[in-house]
């Protein structure tokens, strides 16, 4: 699987489970429903999808592995995407993302990959900061293949932004929800 790929694969399968994830909880199921372990299985799903971009620097999928092989002409009017740029958009401070990603980073090491039940955690991460690191990165990459495209890049770029992708992931679980 190519670089491009990759990283627009996983930032896709972290938004559809944040929306999909927060459908269902404001539907508020009853306890026996299955929709209760969906929604389990689609907040696991961000939480590895996030982390697999914005967790540990030592994945091969972060974004700061991605972003250190592109390279880019000043004339370009795109930024490389950084932790400043995350920030901003967020508009929290540089102590507030460490301590979110420190949130994301443990909730994956001690209830997603590996279930450690010594370890309480008594509130999960937000999953709206997961969704909106997730949509501005996805943004950026979609520029991205757009420049790379117009310098004569082989790729098929649909031009789908982040919040067409979330309203057909909405449309999706509306559906799928209402037809049961």
């Amino acid at each position: 699987m190519d670089l491009f790929s990759q990283q627009i694969g996983l930032v896709d399968d972290c938004l559809r489970a944040c929306v999909y994830s927060d459908f269902i909880w404001r539907q508020s199921p009853s306890e026996d429903s299955a929709w209760l372990s969906i929604a389990d299985m689609c907040y696991a799903d961000l939480v590895i999808s996030w982390n697999s971009l914005f967790g540990q620097n030592s994945q091969e999928t972060h974004w700061k592995n991605f972003v250190g092989q592109i390279t880019l002409n000043e004339s370009k009017k795109l930024k490389l995407f950084d932790k400043e740029m995350l920030i901003s958009y967020l508009n929290i401070t540089e102590s507030e993302w460490a301590a979110y990603h420190k949130e994301m980073v443990n909730t994956r090491n001690t209830r997603v990959a590996h279930l450690n039940v010594a370890k309480s955690i008594k509130q999960l991460p937000n999953l709206t900061i997961a969704m909106h690191c997730c949509y501005l990165y996805r943004d950026w990459l979609m520029k991205l293949l757009q420049l790379k495209q117009n310098d004569g890049l082989a790729v098929k770029v649909s031009g789908q932004r982040s919040k067409d992708a979330v309203k057909i992931y909405s449309q999706q679980i509306q559906s799928a929800y209402s037809g049961l």
